[in-house]
């Protein structure tokens, strides 16, 4: 443990607590012990509602995991670094989207995204990768207005026998765009009744290259590792992890500054049981996050006087607990949730400056508890319904703040008395309600109805940013942002129609979606003169406030396939949404241009290759009143293969962006650093012609 990761008194008696209370570990289907086979995506899914990521044919040397969403219908991610994707749903992004790590809700510690929650889940150490398609069931968490994205990292799995079996692998791999490396290894023992596991990996790269020259500052270095135990007998199971992320200097060249460090512990513990009739599971977890960030290390200072570092910290304490049994001819889950986070943040300036600091968050409490019903059952032979409830209650508040220019800036002054003397509490009261019909008009043919209500509370970001500064909750747009603590919820209103059909030659399952978002959080100008008097002293003259506006999301998307043969395949995805303001006459902002991608694959039982094409189109619908820019399409191709060498040995290797073309996705942040290859202002690109190569071996 680093030396600037130190626990107080009073955090470790909290986790000892979560430990004593219950123990326990995420138990996932296993997963496979030789070079996988080809998995037709889309085609075999245990719930239609359910779209599983097929990872076969993506890098194992990714670094971000967040950029695999983009072969999920309807998903796309905003990139603001080579660790920092943001998921995006259907539109909606960020906090918007429910994404869990292991079944459970990340507390992340940075303002601006940093440390996203996918950033805890690394390529090299993922089991599975799912998107629920569509609106989330209640059961599937607090504030799923967006959707949901649950992503399972390795663990290890019960056997059949007495003896204890062991199980390793080791990977080692890398690529040329950023002269990149990716160790991993995992190693479990296990029999009947017990079992454990150990894992560690570590990825480097340096700034990765464009076809005009690199992106500064991206490179990235990051440490990852775990342990956990389980324990099951007479249809119980208990068992414990303890998982540890450790990132050190990572460039975030579209923010305000770069990662200096973020050091997070997590630790997870879960129950499950059967009592008769009823069938019981509970869970039990907590993070901690220490992060640094400043703009001098990785880059030059933007002018004299102006360098700055950011230290947060932020802790999260959740629980899960539900019981189900059989009611009415379907089955019910009766559940309750909670998540308790806190975050603090300090600005100061190390090298210039000793006197300068300001507080843009301190002393915040987020916390929100909820309750939920979920009914699932038949209707007649070929009607299946899903009925669900929830309500959440959503309670914030924030301490007083302070800056070094009180009573010396009248500006400064007017701003921190006016939010010292405010009311801080912002209380929600969010009620969801949420229904699916899956009617089986054959045996290869299924037509899906859904329909919900889903709403969300503000972020804290959103709330209690009282003053204009650079935290933009993961925008990275450019501009200074001002929060707003009188905050309504989000309330969607939402409907969904879909089909999914399949044989044996190939499958296709389109959807389309309406989504009505009553006082959807979207940034718009600032009208208080002296929010502009500040920001434009910051150097934004046009700073937005999170503000509570009318907005209509709409689209269609669909995943396809096709058998070509028994050894080919083709298959692919293809994602619209368009979102409009409800109040004015204009479209949303950063929302994600439309899109398609397809994978032409050959597969013997112990090689394969698969092609990839992946289209964007140019996004004209762009947010007048924040004068957000456009963007030009573009398209790329790779190419992947793979091999088993030798029993328990294979190779994957392949070249990402063949013909290097120079692009930027329109859910990119804005470049903000002047020492790059990449112009100030500019969208930032996409990298340019990559090869990759792993070796893999696995023990089993």
């Amino acid at each position: 443990m680093s030396d600037h990761h130190q626990r107080t008194p009073a955090q470790l008696n909290t986790l000892a607590l979560a430990i004593v209370l219950c123990l326990g570990t995420t138990a996932h289907a296993e997963e496979a012990q030789q070079l996988p086979e080809m998995i037709v995506e889309g085609a075999e899914v245990a719930s239609p509602a359910i779209f599983p990521i097929e990872l076969q044919q993506t890098p194992v040397t990714t670094a971000d995991t967040a950029a695999l969403l983009e072969r999920a219908p309807g998903a796309n991610v905003n990139r603001n670094g080579p660790l920092t994707g943001i998921a995006q749903y259907r539109g909606m992004y960020a906090d918007q989207v429910n994404v869990q790590v292991n079944g459970i809700h990340i507390n992340t510690g940075g303002p601006n995204g940093m440390d996203t929650p996918l950033s805890y889940a690394p390529r090299a150490q993922l089991e599975s990768l799912e998107v629920v398609r569509g609106i989330s069931p209640v059961s599937e968490g607090m504030e799923s207005i967006g959707g949901t994205i649950k992503a399972n990292v390795r663990t290890s799995h019960f056997n059949s026998g007495d003896s204890f079996t062991p199980t390793a692998d080791a990977l080692l791999g890398g690529a040329t765009a950023d002269s990149s490396y990716s160790l991993n290894g995992f190693g479990a023992l296990a029999n009947r009744n017990h079992r454990f596991h150990l894992y560690g990996s570590k990825e480097k790269g340096d700034d990765y290259e464009i076809p005009d020259g690199d992106v500064k500052p991206s490179e990235y270095d990051r440490k990852n590792g775990g342990i956990g135990y389980g324990f099951q007998s007479n249809g119980h199971e208990v068992g414990f992890n303890y998982r540890v992320n450790r990132t050190d200097e990572t460039g975030t060249p579209s923010l305000p500054m770069d990662i200096d460090y973020i050091d997070t512990d997590i630790y997870e513990s879960e129950y499950s049981g059967s009592y008769g009739a009823y069938d019981v599971h509970g869970q039990l977890f907590y993070t901690d996050v220490e992060h640094k960030m400043n703009n001098f290390d990785l880059r030059n200072p933007p002018m004299p006087l102006r360098t700055r570092e950011n230290k947060t910290t932020s802790e999260g304490l959740g629980f899960r607990a539900d019981v189900g049994f059989d009611m009415a001819g379907g089955y019910l889950l009766l559940g309750a949730d909670g998540q308790f986070d806190k975050h603090d943040a300090k600005v100061i300036d190390p090298v210039n400056n000793p006197d300068f600091f300001v507080d843009p968050y301190n002393d915040i409490d987020r916390d929100a508890f909820g309750v939920f019903a979920e009914w699932t059952g038949s209707i007649g032979n070929s009607w299946d319904m899903l009925l669900g409830g929830r309500y959440t209650r959503v309670e914030s508040t924030s301490g007083n703040v302070s800056h070094f220019m009180y009573g010396m800036n009248p500006a400064i002054t007017s701003l921190q008395d006016d939010f010292n003397g405010a009311n801080k509490d912002n209380n929600q009261d969010n009620f969801d309600l949420m229904a699916r019909f899956d009617h089986a008009y054959s045996s290869q043919t299924d037509f899906i109805v859904e329909a919900g209500i889903k709403n969300r509370a503000p972020s804290y970001q959103q709330l209690y940013l009282w003053v204009p500064m650079q935290s933009t909750n993961g925008l990275a747009d450019g501009h200074n942002y001002v929060g707003d603590i009188d905050l309504d919820s989000e309330t969607a209103y939402e409907l969904g129609l879909g089909l999914d059909w399949n044989n044996s030659k190939g499958y296709v399952s389109p959807r389309v979606f309406y989504r009505y978002v009553k006082d959807y959080i979207q940034g718009t100008p600032s009208t208080d003169p002296t929010v502009i008097m500040v920001s434009t002293a910051n150097g934004d003259p046009n700073p937005l406030q999170w503000d509570n506006v009318d907005a209509i999301l709409y689209g269609f998307d669909l995943d396809w396939g096709a058998s070509l043969s028994e050894n080919w395949s083709l298959d692919g995805v293809v994602s619209y949404v368009r979102g409009e303001r409800d109040d004015t006459s204009d479209d949303l902002y950063r929302i994600a241009a439309p899109n398609a991608s397809a994978t032409l694959s050959y597969n013997r039982p112990t090689w394969w290759v698969g092609f990839e094409g992946i289209a964007y189109a140019k996004q004209d619908n762009v947010s007048k009143t924040n004068n957000e820019t456009r963007s030009s399409g573009y398209a790329l191709a790779n190419l992947r293969g793979g091999i088993e060498v030798m029993r328990d040995l294979s190779i994957t290797a392949g070249v990402e962006n063949i013909f290097d073309r120079d692009y930027a996705n329109h859910l990119s942040g804005i470049n903000r650093v002047a020492d790059s290859d990449v112009s100030v202002g500019k969208r930032v690109p996409g990298e340019g012609r990559s090869f990759f190569a792993a070796l893999q071996y696995r023990f089993n």
